[in-house]
């Protein structure tokens, strides 16, 4: 019931992105260095790419994005590899300013890999905030973010590994 509720949510995201994106839509292009503190594994650093863009109005933005972890250390001398795959909102409070802050939230997939075991991808969500900075160049922004991931994946060996944590992003973004 769970994974239909969220592809659901998934396909009413795309569809409203598709049909409601402004004429002009600023376009933000986003790269970022990544920590994420998991619960029931150990944390790791990670890097991710993403992209946003506004609806209906400059306030609301759909946002991507793509992380990369690895070497997560299990409990049973194995190394986990986590990939999120996330499709959320922003909400900016001050979109034309010098700094914006902003709220965040959305559904992920998460791809998980163990070298020895058997370990079986998932879907979570997010909720966080962050800041746009604009960095006095043309079209650059610098911004950070905060969050936390409501995630659980199984295993072979026992039921669930409680990845769910805080996660920090501090990145770069091209908006055009």
């Amino acid at each position: 019931m769970k994974r239909h509720w969220t592809q659901n949510v998934c396909i009413l995201i795309v569809l409203l992105s598709l049909s409601c994106a402004t004429p002009a839509a600023a376009l933000d292009l986003y790269g970022f260095g990544s920590y994420w503190d998991k619960n029931d594994v150990e944390g790791s650093w990670g890097a991710g790419l993403g992209a946003s863009l506004p609806l209906l109005i400059d306030f609301i933005r759909l946002d991507g994005r793509i992380y990369f972890f690895e070497n997560s250390d299990l409990d049973t001398d194995d190394s986990l590899t986590l990939v999120p795959v996330d499709l959320g909102l922003q909400v900016h409070l001050f979109p034309d300013a010098d700094i914006d802050p902003y709220g965040l939230a959305g559904i992920s997939f998460l791809y998980a890999d163990a070298d020895k075991i058997d370990v079986d991808s998932t879907f979570g969500a997010y909720i966080g905030a962050g800041l746009d900075v604009k960095l006095g160049i043309p079209f650059f922004k610098l911004f950070g973010e905060a969050l936390y991931r409501f995630s659980d994946i199984d295993t072979a060996l026992r039921d669930d590994v409680d990845v769910s944590g805080f996660t920090a992003n501090v990145g770069l973004k091209f908006n055009f």
